[in-house]
């Protein structure tokens, strides 16, 4: 790797550049005495993942990260660091101080940093080497070679193809020193892309049944308080109370949620500080003309850029012209509702379907009905009910963006993080909760799969590909502002929740699906010894333990289970109960465990993890202030001893 011929030379660096321009040239003088500089600015700024070998090619152990040597590697599981090369969080030499020199060879150059991580020692400590190759046919985002070779020992050789290697330029007579060391780069914030943990910043607690978690709707009225305040969190889908909204002129799911939420906290408005007690269903994809806050911007015209069109649309009249009036069976889906005395249908150019749209009865299947209408089904007067879809690329109106009206007006509302209390007016959070759906490649989730087609045209087609693919980033786009507005804030949602070991097992179905495997002794061993570990990543995320099949003959020994893997593994930050798991109607419960209402006050030793009772048991333990608890990965059980 190194035996190319190496001439005698001194660090140094070309003239300041102008202002404006990155600095990022290197110098040194060949065997002439002449000073002449390589311009590296040029390099792309990414960081590469790479292998590495050492003496007779052996694999070194521990990932390698690189990036161009006037940059600072990025990795997220690790802290801040100036170092352009990393193993695993180990920096390997940086531009600090006089750390730096280069060499020059016939077909390149050397840039050595010194100055690594030396914890655990070594004798010549560490350092990189980059091995600039003159390349002329390298592109611009061309990248380091895959393998990092460590020669000799603590010297790690990064080669670099590049054409920046091949034509020096002549600098002052004098070199001077080399480019700054950049600032070092934070990790991800919190929840962020490649955050190391994704946490609420409310207090956690170790309490039972606060924290314990209700995913719910009632079909056919409101949810029984009593029933939600068993539960440390009740998270409302849009579907409860729908025959009550359904059937209002108009529908009004939205105010009904709310309605709900304040009826809980009037009997239970658990402690400030902590996680909201309730949570609110909202659509990050699917316009639903059920929410009134959807409803305004749909009806109103100055807004049609922020809500996708079926092709063809017209705005005038509004909404969609000739789309809208008499094209019914134009796409795969219909533009009007129905009803059956006689009554004028609604039409809309704004593509929309009925795959989860509350319904007047009897229209065949084009019309699924998911909540009866008794009359004509009523989202306002302009527009039929309908799943529509948001347009996140949707322009300014009155100076304001749609993803500034997605966050702020239509997320983030008095309606949910800034609700108060309606008898006291203190502050009062309703949480975001089921953030649903999302926007692919491939059109909405749970949307009519004929999606592209009524859209644009031929979704294989450059123009329909471009176009969704800009809907995706856009998409993507406003839901990574959403993370760095709520979660500093106090915020959460359910789709940021982490998952739990997933031991204890069940023989019924899971809906349509058969039950997964039974894990084995083995496979549960493996499983713990990563949980059973100080920190365990899976600490790292708020842990949803989910009780299979909305509880539906879970026998009480299998609820102890649930209860005994949740205690034995979980973190600060955890909840055990139901995720979505179907409506109920009328006072149909979700059960509970007699565990969750019990005391069993908080981990010992500073709420230390569970450890194997000895080297190759496959029993481990936990010790609590008020109980021990055990998993035993032979009989596939848990048990929990009070004390």
């Amino acid at each position: 790797m190194l035996s190319h011929v190496l001439l005698p030379a001194l660090l140094c660096a070309a003239p300041a550049p102008a202002p404006a321009a990155p600095q990022c040239t290197f110098c040194g003088t060949d065997a002439a005495g002449k000073a002449v500089t390589f311009d590296l600015s040029g390099l792309p700024s990414t960081t590469w993942s790479l292998d590495g070998v050492g003496k007779d090619d052996h694999p070194i152990v521990g990932e390698f990260s690189a990036t161009a040597p006037c940059g600072a590697a990025s990795k997220a599981s690790c802290g801040p660091s100036a170092d352009p090369v990393l193993q695993e969080c180990r920096g390997l030499g940086s531009l600090v101080g006089t750390n730096a020199s280069v060499v020059l060879a016939s077909d390149g150059f050397n840039l050595t940093l010194r100055g690594g991580d030396d914890d655990p020692p070594m004798k010549n400590g560490r350092n990189t080497v980059y091995r600039f190759l003159c390349d002329p046919s390298a592109s611009a985002g061309r990248g380091p070679e895959k393998v990092v070779v460590e020669h000799p020992a603590g010297y790690y050789n990064v080669v670099w193809r590049t054409k920046a290697a091949c034509t020096p330029s002549a600098a002052a007579a004098k070199c001077a020193p080399p480019p700054p060391a950049p600032p070092p780069i934070l990790p991800p914030a919190n929840c962020m892309p490649g955050a190391a943990t994704c946490l609420p910043t409310w207090k956690p607690t170790w309490d039972m049944k606060n924290s314990t978690v209700l995913y719910t709707c009632n079909n056919t009225g409101m949810h029984n308080v009593t029933h939600a305040n068993q539960f440390g969190i009740v998270v409302y889908d849009w579907s409860n109370a729908k025959a009550i909204w359904a059937n209002a002129h108009p529908m009004s799911s939205e105010e009904l949620i709310t309605k709900q939420a304040e009826m809980v906290y009037a009997q239970d408005p658990g402690v400030p500080g902590y996680a909201p007690r309730v949570w609110a269903y909202r659509n990050t994809i699917k316009a639903l003309n059920w929410y009134s806050s959807v409803r305004e911007k749909l009806d109103d015209p100055k807004y049609a850029s922020w809500f996708i069109k079926f092709k063809g649309f017209d705005n005038t009249p509004y909404p969609g012209g000739a789309v809208a009036k008499g094209s019914n069976d134009s796409y795969h889906v219909p533009t009007c509702d129905w009803y059956n005395n006689g009554t004028a249908p609604r039409c809309s150019g704004f593509y929309h379907d009925q795959e989860q749209t509350p319904e007047h009865p009897g229209a065949g299947g084009a019309y699924h009905v998911d909540g009866a209408c008794v009359e004509q089904c009523d989202c306002g007067p302009t527009n039929p009910c309908g799943e529509y879809i948001f347009d996140h690329r949707g322009g300014e109106v009155d100076g304001r963006t749609f993803r500034d009206w997605w966050i702020n007006e239509y997320m983030v509302t008095n309606e949910t993080l800034y609700h108060k209390d309606p008898r006291t007016g203190d502050p009062q959070p309703i949480g975001l909760g089921w953030l649903d759906d999302k926007m692919k490649v491939s059109g909405p989730t749970e949307e009519d799969t004929h999606y592209i087609a009524d859209t644009c045209g031929d979704s294989a087609s450059p123009a329909c590909v471009d176009d969704v693919a800009a809907q995706v980033a856009a998409y993507d786009a406003s839901v990574l502002a959403l993370k760095a507005k709520v979660v500093p804030m106090g915020g959460f949602w359910w789709q940021l929740l982490g998952g739990s070991p997933g031991l204890t097992w069940t023989p019924q179905h899971r809906g349509h699906r058969p039950p997964p495997p039974k894990p084995t002794p083995a496979q549960c061993t493996a499983v713990l010894r990563n949980w059973c570990t100080p920190n365990p990543e899976g600490w790292a995320k708020y842990a949803m333990y989910k009780v299979a099949n909305g509880g539906k003959n879970i026998s009480a020994a299998l609820f102890t289970d649930y209860t005994a893997e949740f205690l034995l593994t979980r973190g600060p930050y955890a909840l055990l109960g139901y995720s979505w798991c179907g409506c109920t109607n009328g006072e149909e419960m979700r059960p509970r465990a007699a565990e969750w209402d019990e005391d069993f006050g908080q981990p010992q030793d500073g709420g230390a993890a569970c450890k194997e009772t000895s080297v190759g048991s496959g029993v481990f333990e936990r010790e609590w202030t008020g109980a021990s608890v055990q998993w035993d990965c032979a009989t596939g059980h848990g048990k929990i001893t009070r004390k």
